[in-house]
């Protein structure tokens, strides 16, 4: 418990607060030039749904995730300090656009840097595909040269799901 007695979960708002985030943060991430290259062929609405669910437990809600754990459900993706590093600006940039409790900033940036030493890989070598038709997600930063597409990924992937 913190603040007045509350949970985080309560705090910022339950299923909904946390959900908000999600979707805050991942129309960030859909929309970058290169962290967007990584959801081309996921449903937007699909991962906000996890994400939430993911949070939810951490935050003292109810634990109702069902999905793979972070580090096997990205063992598949080349992360990089880099990458790993926009992603957590991003993030920082949606919870406090969401207008979070500085305790729920907090919590959770701590929930999602406690994955970065498992999630970051220093070459594509450390990737591993999960299913036998998985790809290897490897995308070199795009820079300054929006709708320049570089980097690999072994098949192109399909336009980008919303």
């Amino acid at each position: 418990m913190t603040q007045e007695g509350k949970s985080l979960f309560e705090q910022v708002g339950g299923r909904e607060g946390i959900h908000r985030i999600a979707k805050i943060f991942y129309d960030k991430a859909y929309d970058h030039p290169w962290l967007g290259l990584f959801f081309q062929n996921i449903p937007q609405v699909h991962i906000e749904n996890q994400q939430t669910d993911f949070m939810m437990g951490p935050l003292g809600g109810p634990k109702t995730y069902m999905g793979r754990l972070p580090v096997p459900a990205h063992e598949h993706m080349f992360i990089t300090e880099e990458l790993f590093e926009l992603r957590n600006t991003l993030l920082l940039e949606s919870l406090q656009e969401a207008k979070a409790p500085p305790e729920v900033i907090e919590a959770w940036m701590k929930i999602d840097n406690a994955f970065k030493n498992r999630l970051v890989k220093k070459s594509r070598t450390e990737c591993k595909k999960r299913y036998f038709t998985d790809e290897i997600l490897d995308f070199e930063n795009p820079g300054d040269s929006p709708g320049v597409r570089v980097g690999n990924i072994d098949q192109v992937g399909a336009a980008p799901y919303r």
